[in-house]
């Protein structure tokens, strides 16, 4: 899920109908709870984020994967498709409540957890403070936003652990202040179990911090500076683990064409520093800008489609894949439904060195017949509905068969004898 500074599109799906939700997780989710008296929200200025100094994790022999199933999840009351979960823990000294279905998100920066998850408030976690006052968050998707408040907390996945508490942010639920226009003007609140379809979501993709809006939120107008700390910032926890903390993998098995009931993958954590996370040479390595109008992108062009696609970019968010595309026949809800197997070919180009590219290919198919049985994991999903002109969200579909890196923002690896340094994608 690309936001305007992260992606999630979820698309919930009724059999033989695709609903569009766009932009991660979609409408449902309550509102922030009654507004205080006299409540004063101000937006605080974020600070650009710097490209940090170039890093290079050192070896590990942590236990670094954790694994990553594609499945309906009980507590979501509508049929979904396409949703990596994981299990992350959220700690607070030697307290820690275990978080289960998490979405994984390879186009988003930080950890949001349901306030209201059992457990959570129990933790009694720290809150993260302009001053004295209490930070908000408007994390902001393509179709709605998350609201709520900034916390510090020590979030463990799998044997990794971040060495120091971080900031995340707990959405929905009944947070004390209701979000100020300028956030709730981005369209539904989907910080909630409907919205998400999760309990929550992790960000891991290339970048360090999210750079959504931020508030000072208070009963009076005494909200403190205009100013917001870069430590103060929903972080990326991959970036705080004490090692393998330079990238991740996400690898998804090969699944039949028209999809399957579930799937089951791993996410591995670090890049070069385990026997199991090597950017061998089989890997295609595409570098991204980590700044100007095409951050975290690459371009992409598609065999029969006029045109590139200079918005184009890997998101494990999106359940489908949202590209614009001629001459394959959609449905009146513009979801793509060829009767037979088509596949799309290209080739993806960075924008950093023309010279790193990486072949493309997808399926399309009309799987209508597949949701009506209830398979959840499909990798021929796509639509028009959604898609964005001259861009290509190649989302979770395209994860089956491959393992594809994100290197971090600054991270510094070699693949044989050449350097990249992140923020990159590589393809395998």
């Amino acid at each position: 899920m690309k936001m305007l500074s992260l992606s999630f599109f979820l698309r919930p799906l009724i059999p033989g109908l695709f609903l569009a939700l766009t932009a991660c997780g979609g409408g449902g989710g309550g509102g922030g709870g009654a507004m205080a008296p006299a409540q004063t929200c101000n937006a605080l200025t974020v600070p650009a984020t710097s490209i940090p100094t170039p890093f290079t994790a050192s070896s590990s022999t942590t236990p670094n994967q954790v694994s990553v199933t594609v499945e309906q999840y009980t507590y979501v009351n509508y049929p979904t498709m396409n949703l990596p979960y994981v299990t992350v823990q959220v700690c607070h000294g030697s307290q820690c409540v275990t978080v289960d279905h998490v979405v994984v998100d390879t186009g988003s920066y930080g950890l949001r957890v349901r306030s209201d998850f059992p457990g959570i408030s129990g933790l009694n976690l720290p809150a993260v403070t302009n001053g004295t006052v209490p930070v908000m968050e408007c994390a902001q998707f393509l179709g709605g936003y998350m609201w709520g408040g900034v916390y510090q907390a020590t979030v463990k996945v799998g044997g990794e652990a971040t060495a120091n508490p971080i900031p995340i942010q707990l959405v929905g639920g009944q947070n004390s202040f209701t979000p100020p226009n300028s956030c709730s003007s981005a369209g539904s609140n989907i910080g909630s179990l409907s919205g998400i379809g999760g309990n929550g979501l992790l960000g891991v993709g290339v970048f360090l911090h999210d750079l959504s809006p931020y508030y000072a939120c208070a009963t009076n107008a005494n909200t403190g500076s205009g100013n917001l700390a870069l430590t103060s910032i929903v972080s990326n926890p991959v970036a705080a683990f004490g090692s393998d903390n330079n990238g991740t993998i996400l690898t998804l098995p090969t699944i039949a064409s028209g999809g399957q009931l579930t799937a089951t993958g791993t996410l591995t954590f670090g890049i070069n520093t385990q026997a199991n996370n090597s950017l061998t040479t089989s890997y295609a390595v595409l570098p991204v800008p980590a700044s100007g109008p095409d951050t975290g992108n690459f371009t992409a062009s598609l065999n029969g489609q006029a045109g590139t696609y200079p918005a184009s970019f890997f998101d494990s968010g999106s359940n489908l894949y949202f590209i614009p595309l001629t001459g394959v026949p959609t449905n009146a809800h513009g979801d793509y439904n060829p009767q037979t197997l088509i596949t799309i070919t290209g080739t993806a180009t960075s924008f950093v060195n023309a010279s790193n590219t990486a072949p493309l290919s997808f399926g399309l198919l009309d799987i209508s017949n597949s949701l009506s049985s209830g398979d959840v994991a499909f990798n021929d999903s796509g639509s028009d509905n959604g898609a964005t002109a001259g861009s290509a969200d190649f989302g979770l579909p395209y994860f089956y068969g491959h393992s594809i890196i994100n290197g971090l923002n600054g991270a510094q690896v070699n693949q044989g004898s050449t350097s990249f340094t992140g923020p990159f994608y590589a393809v395998h």
